[in-house]
């Protein structure tokens, strides 16, 4: 299985602080049944054009594989292999950023898009519209489970109804007061990839194999073997 949202990354935004929490955060990955990680530090246009965040992400890139590259082969070995993408809060006007497509998961055209946390109005519709149009990025829409007590039935069907790649977190199902509506999304196809959106290895560790075990008892093992499926095959569109 691939996670595909995680704040792995070191001193670079709100997640793994130094370059051994990064690591430990991998190990804690690999032993949730994990992969390959993506590493999708926030970005915030507010906060710094593409191209700074681009260059800040590579620097905390380099100081992760250099921590990597200076373990022992056994334990550099054990490590899930990672990928480069980000987290792009939406903003008005976002489909007309210069340098946008930079910020999709390595080599896809794939944009991790986490969606206003007000009423989604026809402004953010509209965008959205635009990035798949003029744009040609396909938008991933980030943990779907942090809105859906906020927005109107309507706004939540239009999503469904562009039929974007949906995230939901690996959180929605551990927690007992979120995991009858969090298992109604994957029956229903409304959610479609689990993620465990990791920032550290206390409160909000890595942790979709925990997910993944309440999916199976559940919903049976064909529904979890179809997550993990369906997070690999993600990475392979073009």
């Amino acid at each position: 299985m691939t996670d595909l949202h995680t704040h792995i990354l070191p001193a670079v935004d709100d997640g793994a602080r130094d370059v051994q929490t990064s690591i430990a955060m991998l190990t804690a990955a690999k032993a949730q049944g994990v992969d390959a990680v993506a590493l999708t530090p926030h970005f915030y246009l507010d906060h710094r054009t593409p191209q700074e965040f681009l260059a800040r992400r590579q620097r905390s890139f380099d100081a992760l594989r250099s921590a990597i590259d200076a373990l022992p082969a056994a334990e550099r070995e054990a490590l899930p292999p990672v990928t480069l993408g980000a987290e792009v809060l939406w903003m008005p006007y976002l489909s007309r950023v210069e340098g946008l497509e930079k910020l999709c998961y390595e080599g896809t055209r794939l944009l991790l898009l986490e969606p206003p946390f007000g009423k989604w109005g026809s402004d953010w519709f509209r965008d959205l519209n635009d990035i798949i149009d003029m744009r040609g990025l396909i938008p991933v829409i980030a943990h779907i489970d942090r809105y859906a007590g906020a927005q109107s039935r309507g706004a939540m069907d239009e999503l469904r109804r562009m039929g974007l790649p949906t995230q939901i977190s690996a959180e929605a199902f551990t927690v007992r007061r979120t995991r009858a509506w969090a298992l109604a999304q994957i029956k229903s196809g409304a959610a479609d990839l689990l993620i465990s959106d990791c920032h550290n290895t206390t409160d909000r560790k890595p942790n979709t194999g925990d997910a993944l075990e309440v999916i199976g008892k559940k919903l049976g093992e064909d529904a979890a073997q179809m997550l993990r499926e369906k997070s690999d095959r993600l990475l392979k569109r073009k």
